[in-house]
């Protein structure tokens, strides 16, 4: 293939990624990264252009020269700093680092005229390109335990594969007669992982877009825990012994918002799911159910353990301070716990889990009723004799 050829591809590669990260910068708002790896990828497309252009352009072959190589070089520095925002999904000056780099070489080649030499520029340009997609590949591969998302394998893999073929880019140029693959072959194959980062980038954001539409449909917008579609969907598909369902609810809940307003209800919500979720194993499904009734399934239980359980929340929840205008609002809940036992049905259990929260309510609220296999706990209003009857 000629060169002429060859720089038509190399041109075209970031062209298209250019278009590509503006134009999804613009249909999905102000999604980090997307803008600086744009820019990026015009400069290299500029600098490669000019890499192309003869003494038509009206510039010395020394000016022609320097600005492809600086545009190119700090392309390549935007291309990281796009990386690293993009995958810490927030931008920041210290992501800016990595152009410390192209600035350097280009004030260096500003200063003194190293770059004429063209063996010298196409082993520095590319030992640039080397280390910066280097740094990018492997904050991709080390985010991926913050964000996992499938599309990080084939960012980072076109990254690394990318930065092995520019190192054998110097290579090649370094040490002609040993390199293992002629700089002309390892640059045609670059333009193919040029292709393949501007993919994999689209194909994040496109996962990033779907997981974040995933958790919103599963999660509650106004306690910010699971609904009641996760909760469901969330059980396993059978039961067995040490199951237990919780059904837990505000007590008094419509008196706060008939005295207070729905406002402050939505915050007394807010406060005793969070509470809750603090009180409970992390391997527990807890969701919000509705209004304010919530309900949590957990495995591996006994009826002592499940009502302690229970009691805990409780217990957690009586110590929120909330003041409204002034006047002390007391938060307590109701709980009604259960446990699978043979021939029983998931629809079984809660029934029962129900039945004893609304034995909890009867029985003067703010406690916790379990169902036994004969029926309900004999019900008393201290929870150390309730403990131990549930015991």
């Amino acid at each position: 293939m000629d060169l002429a050829t060859v720089l038509l591809l190399h041109k075209s590669s970031f062209i298209v990624g250019a278009i590509c990260f503006f134009y999804v910068r613009w249909r999905s708002g102000a999604t980090p990264g997307l803008g600086v790896l744009a820019v990026g990828f015009s400069l290299l497309a500029i600098a490669s252009t000019l890499a192309g252009l003869d003494e038509r352009l009206h510039m010395s072959d020394n000016a022609r020269t320097f600005w492809s190589f600086s545009l190119g070089a700090n392309g390549y520095g935007l291309m990281a700093v796009g990386l690293y925002g993009l995958s810490r999904r927030h931008s920041s000056l210290r992501d800016w680092w990595p152009m410390l780099l192209p600035v350097t070489l280009t004030l260096s080649a500003a200063i003194t005229p190293w770059y004429v030499d063209n063996g010298l520029r196409a082993s520095v340009f590319n030992g640039n390109a080397a280390i910066l997609l280097a740094l990018s590949g492997l904050v991709i591969a080390r985010d991926f335990f913050q964000e996992r998302l499938t599309a990080r394998f084939g960012l980072s893999a076109a990254i690394f594969v990318a930065t092995s073929l520019s190192a054998l880019v110097v290579l090649g140029f370094t040490f002609p007669n040993d390199a293992p693959l002629p700089p002309r072959y390892a640059f045609f194959l670059l333009i193919i992982c040029h292709f393949a980062v501007a993919l994999f980038v689209l194909v994040l954001v496109q996962e990033r877009a779907e997981e974040k539409l995933t958790r919103l449909a599963n999660t509650d917008m106004l306690t910010g825990v699971p609904n009641r579609q996760h909760f469901f969907s969330s059980l396993p598909k059978s039961l067995g012994p040490g199951d237990a369902f919780v059904l837990i609810d505000i007590d008094f809940f419509k008196s706060v918002n008939d005295r207070f307003g729905h406002d402050r209800g939505d915050i007394v919500l807010v406060d005793v799911a969070r509470t809750i979720a603090r009180s409970i194993p992390p391997s527990s499904v807890f969701g919000r159910l509705g209004g304010e009734e919530f309900s949590l399934f957990v495995r591996g239980e006994t009826e002592a353990s499940a009502f302690a359980l229970a009691e805990q929340i409780r217990e957690a929840v009586n110590t929120l301070d909330l003041v409204f205008e002034g006047k002390q609002v007391s938060t307590t809940v109701s709980a009604g716990v259960a446990l699978w036992e043979a021939n029983l049905t998931e629809q079984d259990i809660q029934k029962r889990a129900d039945q004893a929260l609304y034995s909890a309510k009867n029985n003067g609220r703010n406690r916790v009723e379990l169902f036994t296999g004969i029926g309900l706990t004999d019900s008393s209003p201290a929870p150390e004799r309730r403990l131990a009857r549930a015991g």
